[in-house]
């Protein structure tokens, strides 16, 4: 962890064995007016054999006037018989700028991987402006063409709000209202990824339009927290 007056770097690392069948994880961050907090995964997450059992990852993020998050996730490894759904929670406020980075890779090596659920929200304002809903199971439809085929890598690199728009080769998509963009990229080894080679920690808000005031400057004592 490293900290100065208005910002933190916080490393998230697990001390115990994750995900095994039966496990709900949860993680709360909040960022508080004019702060920025740059978290990062120390190492990969792998969603283990789950003996019958699912196992669930829970994220939720506020960040409020003025701030800034960066989360530069590193892989999520969904192993053979894992069972396990996750979900990402965001809201910002309009002023705000968060970029986040995650890395779902299906199966160790040699394997196939688990079933998987994804369910992102994401609201600027109060304002949904992505909501997905992603089902990957081996046993169904996600080898089909026209989902991952033999693809067992999906790399994502979301920008919001005022968070400076990063160029990569991935396929990118625009939020609604301007609020932000997506960017995709699915492969078989995660060494081929544009996205993963993005330094998340070193982005920052783009400047504010001329005449209008930082929100930042004008905030209270700025607090960032995790739970």
């Amino acid at each position: 962890m490293a900290a100065g007056p208005a910002s933190c770097r916080i490393g998230l690392l697990a001390t115990t064995a994750l995900l095994l069948g039966g496990d709900v994880v949860g993680l709360d961050v909040r960022v508080g007016p004019g702060a920025r907090l740059d978290l990062f995964d120390v190492a990969g997450t792998v969603a283990n054999h789950g003996r019958g059992r699912p196992s669930a990852w829970h994220v939720r993020v506020d960040v409020a006037a003025g701030a800034v998050l960066t989360y530069t996730g590193e892989p999520f490894v969904v192993a053979d018989g894992a069972d396990v759904t996750r979900s990402l929670e965001v809201d910002l406020a309009d002023d705000a700028a968060v970029v986040l980075r995650d890395t779902v890779v299906l199966g160790r090596a040699g394997q196939v991987g688990g079933r998987l659920r994804s369910l992102t929200t994401l609201r600027r304002a109060g304002r949904p402006v992505l909501v997905e809903d992603q089902r990957l199971d081996p046993d169904h439809l996600r080898g089909a063409p026209g989902m991952l085929g033999t693809h067992r890598v999906l790399d994502t690199l979301t920008c919001l709000g005022r968070a400076q728009p990063l160029t990569t080769t991935a396929t990118s998509y625009a939020l609604l209202d301007g609020a932000g963009t997506l960017s995709r990229w699915l492969g078989t080894s995660l060494a081929d990824s544009p996205l993963h080679r993005v330094d998340v920690g070193r982005t920052g808000p783009a400047a504010p339009l001329p005449g209008a005031a930082d929100p930042g400057a004008a905030a209270g004592q700025p607090t960032a927290s995790t739970r």
